[in-house]
């Protein structure tokens, strides 16, 4: 049941600043149990850090501390050790791979070069050193962590997209422009780059919201936000693909980039009408529904937590 529908006409009904900021402590409040009961059972259960909860999740979590939400700091600091040690930590290899023989030459095969998770998960890596839990890593785990991203880059330019990121509905060049920005956004401006990622609306067709939300941040400017904020819908969200509904990812996203770039400040009708969507459309757990990047046409565990993180995530960096 979704809740709050009073709070669809936060931005047209005139009500204060402190009704609003009351309502958005409310919401982050409601959803932050949610997120720690879905957060501890990925971390527990499948013991994976992936491209869709953890680093979503400590992101989400650091920004509410910063916000003096009720985060427990010692939970939240094993929490986020987790993170960034599995990303480092070596992937056994395959026995079967180490000890196939070749017939022609009956010898053993060379066992391939050590991998670590992140090797596997570059855009995780890259996500946790753009987000706000970044400042918390080590001063050596971060420079592991960025050296992973580095050497994962192929002679080409391009990073190779990691996790279940291919079977995404959308372009497999777009998926490919997408783990490139967040690689080089975690990498920075003095990396030795050996290529850019595309970066010009007005030479791609990028479908999803992800690609401009990126851009702004990449490329911060009157255009590149122009470009985000043209593809806001009427009823203040942002879809994650073109032609679909307003979704919490394709919104949470926006939001992220606007405060990051500091647009926020000059688009301040655009964002409260982003929150009043947020607002509206969470569910009486404190969830957000939220459709599969990889079947457009159903919600599951996963996807509702993801796009549940990335609302979080919005509101809060939107408020920084």
């Amino acid at each position: 049941m979704i809740r709050r529908l009073a709070a669809c006409i936060l931005c047209l009904t005139g009500v204060t600043s402190a009704e609003e900021s009351a309502e958005l402590r409310a919401s982050i409040e409601l959803a932050l149990p949610y997120l720690e009961t879905e957060g501890q059972w990925w971390i527990k259960e499948k013991k994976c850090v992936s491209c869709h909860h953890t680093t979503f999740f400590v992101w989400a979590k650091d920004l509410a501390l910063e916000a003096g939400y009720p985060v427990d700091k010692t939970t939240l600091a094993e929490q986020r050790k987790w993170v960034w040690e599995s990303f480092l930590t070596p992937i056994p290899p395959d026995p079967e791979v180490v000890e196939a023989t070749d017939p022609n030459e009956n010898k053993e095969t060379p066992q391939p070069p050590e991998e670590i998770n992140g090797d596997r998960n570059v855009e995780g890596v890259s996500q946790l050193l753009v987000s706000a839990s970044a400042k918390f890593v080590p001063e050596t785990p971060q420079r592991l962590l960025r050296e992973t991203i580095a050497s994962n880059q192929k002679s080409d330019g391009d990073w190779k997209p990691g996790g279940q990121l291919p079977r995404q509905k959308r372009p497999a060049k777009e998926t490919q422009w997408i783990s490139n920005q967040w690689a080089t956004l975690a990498l920075g401006k003095d990396a030795k780059l050996k290529a850019k990622p595309i970066m010009n609306s007005d030479a791609i067709a990028a479908k999803t919201n992800e690609w401009y939300a990126m851009n702004a941040l990449l490329n911060p400017g009157k255009a590149s936000i122009d470009d985000l904020l043209k593809r806001q819908n009427e009823d203040g969200g942002w879809s994650w693909m073109d032609g679909e509904a307003s979704d919490p990812t394709g919104t949470g996203q926006a939001l992220m980039a606007l405060g990051r770039t500091g647009a926020a400040k000059d688009a301040e009708e655009a964002v409260a009408k982003a929150r009043a969507f947020l607002l509206r459309t969470q569910t009486e757990d404190g969830h957000w529904e939220t459709m599969s990047t990889k079947n457009r046409k159903e919600s599951t565990r996963v996807s509702d937590f993801w796009g549940s993180a990335w609302a979080v995530i919005g509101l809060l960096e939107v408020e920084r």
